[in-house]
């Protein structure tokens, strides 16, 4: 594998190597990040936001049909059972497209809600509501009555409760990782659509 040890290399699931790349002379670049998915997108953003100089490459372009940002929705969550540091990531990860939205000016996440169905003796319901309480997000827990008067079109016959999350919803994935390297390119970084670099 190729490094320049001046270079810092971040490496997505994109690529397995790096070959030589040919870069102008003169431009000194602070770290390359392969993979403009989801993960890359927001590695890249985020470094040249701290001052960094950034070099982001991809092998089909952001938000291709061969990578998991590629579809046209993502579910946004907060309940992740006990698992709190995933809560809390999501939490920020929702800030952060959100600040990101009202930046580039485009509609990337909907605001749906969320509903677990759960049964009297499945512990993840259980123990995602009391991390969300625990942190203060909002949610609702629902009577198998109530859920079946809100949603009367779904059958509910063998659910016990449930819980609703209303500040949770959809993030259109492609259009938003797009955003995110577009938001990039106009802070300076640098995006090269390279399959040879990038394969």
């Amino acid at each position: 594998m190729w490094a320049d040890p001046e270079l810092t290399l971040v490496s997505s699931p994109v690529a397995d190597f790096l070959r030589p790349m040919q870069v102008s002379k003169g431009q000194n670049i602070d770290v390359v990040v392969i993979g403009a998915g989801v993960y890359g997108a927001w590695i890249a953003y985020e470094l040249q936001r701290s001052g960094k100089r950034v070099i982001l490459i991809d092998a089909h372009g952001t938000g291709h049909s061969r990578s998991s940002s590629g579809g046209e929705s993502r579910i946004i969550r907060m309940g992740y059972g006990a698992d709190e540091i995933y809560t809390r990531s999501a939490q920020r990860s929702l800030q952060l497209w959100k600040e990101l939205s009202a930046k580039a000016g485009e509609n990337l996440f909907r605001p749906t809600g969320i509903l677990w169905l759960a049964h009297e003796d499945d512990p993840y319901p259980v123990q995602s509501a009391e991390t969300l309480n625990r942190l203060g997000i909002r949610f609702e827990e629902l009577t198998a009555a109530e859920v079946a008067r809100r949603y009367p079109q779904l059958g509910f016959d063998r659910i016990s409760w449930a819980m609703f999350e209303p500040d949770s919803g959809v993030l259109t994935a492609r259009r938003a990782v797009q955003a995110v390297v577009r938001e990039a390119i106009s802070n300076g970084i640098e995006y090269l659509l390279d399959s040879e670099s990038a394969s």
